[in-house]
């Protein structure tokens, strides 16, 4: 049996760096939707139409509120909103029905101190923000475009 030539393995490095070239562009110039929860928290790779539900106590009345957030367009839309009558009431929503709130925001953050012990569910996963160890006094969620190699990268360090 032969050995390959010395110039067929130069074809194929040349083939294999071309290749990864090619993988590595391609992995810069796609742009994937992550949900960054915080500064040191964790972040979810999102899609168009994905729901997002933060949990909480509300201060004023004590009783739970959960409100239903879906990813579209880079934008959270809310689009329910489910508590106490009283508690809707002070929201100024008027019914309890599942689509019962309408609106988009690009982020929101809650104090760090916040009294309603406020969690974020998103893929199955709930984290508490009291577990967040941000260094700002809020924690900010927000939805960022970032290049698929980068989130494959930050995904392989965890």
């Amino acid at each position: 049996m032969k050995a390959p030539s010395r110039h067929r393995r130069i074809k194929f490095l040349l083939c294999l760096l071309l290749c990864i070239s090619i993988a590595v562009f391609a992995g810069l110039l796609i742009k994937v939707q992550i949900l960054e929860i915080g500064d040191k928290g964790p972040s979810y790779r999102v899609s168009r139409g994905d729901v997002i539900t933060l949990r909480y106590t509300h201060s004023m009345y004590g009783v739970p509120v959960t409100e239903r957030l879906r990813v579209e367009n880079g934008y959270f839309e809310i689009f329910s909103v489910a508590s106490s009558d009283a508690a809707l009431e002070y929201f100024g929503i008027a019914s309890k029905e599942e689509q019962n709130v309408k609106g988009a925001i690009k982020e929101f953050s809650i104090p760090k101190g916040s009294v309603g012990g406020h969690s974020l569910s998103v893929h199955g996963d709930t984290i508490p923000f009291a577990t967040l160890h941000d260094e700002h006094t809020s924690i900010h969620i927000r939805l960022v475009q970032q290049p698929l190699l980068l989130q494959l990268i930050y995904t392989l360090r965890r």
